[in-house]
């Protein structure tokens, strides 16, 4: 008696959707550390940067406090729905 082999076709459709969905949430999770980098990043920066060159930019040490300082690298404005100054705003943003 031979074995045939049975085709699971209802099996297709939903292994391809969770891969497609876990594709995506990598992607999405990828992308908020990269997010994440580039805050710590500027935050750095800024806090570096000396009184005469925050002046150039039209920030003084309070601003510089407020906007980097004891932030944690995830607290992204743009998610918080905090209001950024659009003079601030890179032009990728």
């Amino acid at each position: 008696m031979a074995m045939e082999q049975c085709e699971v076709h209802y099996l297709d459709a939903p292994v391809k959707g969770f891969w497609q969905q876990f594709g995506l949430q990598l992607q999405r999770l990828g992308g908020r550390l990269y997010r994440w980098g580039q805050l710590a990043e500027q935050r750095r920066q800024l806090r570096e940067l000396d009184d005469h060159m925050l002046k150039d930019i039209g920030l003084s040490q309070a601003d510089v406090e407020r906007i980097a300082g004891r932030r944690i690298f995830w607290d992204d404005p743009r998610r918080s729905g905090e209001v950024v100054d659009q003079r601030y705003r890179s032009s990728g943003s």
